[in-house]
């Protein structure tokens, strides 16, 4: 089955490999945490990221790790599978996080500026009250366009 991608397809999913000689390639080396807690190593995240765009969006994705060399303590794949999953649960909340702080700011701003619109054309409006001639028509004009 073609999927349109370079990736093989194991019960209808997209299967994105990774090889590593040992598990501590996939984590962070600066964080301390233990491996369910770790954060991935950035190389390997932009890797899956970049994997995970080249399958269509509505196709399920599996991760496979294949650790080349045992390691040392013996860590379950459980315990891989967790540190992983968790680690994207985490980027996806932060980043809807920072999509409503994003939407919540923009509909700050649209209410901002439709008052300063209202503002503005309201008193253009009341420029009519004024003498006629061209400042009275400058003015509302100029009211009209800073709105």
């Amino acid at each position: 089955m073609n999927t349109g991608t370079r990736y093989r397809v194991e019960e209808g999913r997209s299967c994105i490999d990774l090889k590593v000689k040992h598990p501590r390639q996939l984590f962070d080396t600066r964080d301390p945490a233990p491996f369910r807690e770790r954060d991935l190593d950035a190389d390997a995240v932009e890797y899956l990221f970049a994997a995970a765009q080249e399958i269509p969006r509505k196709r399920p994705l599996a991760v496979v790790v294949q650790i080349l060399e045992k390691p040392e303590p013996l860590l379950a794949p459980d315990v891989i599978a967790e540190a992983v999953r968790g680690h994207f649960i985490y980027e996806g909340e932060q980043v809807e996080r920072r999509l409503r702080e994003h939407v919540r700011r923009g509909q700050m701003f649209l209410g901002v500026g439709l008052t300063v619109l209202v503002i503005f054309l309201t008193l253009a409006e009341f420029t009519s009250s004024l003498p006629a001639g061209h400042l009275r028509e400058i003015l509302r004009e100029g009211l009209v366009i800073t709105g």
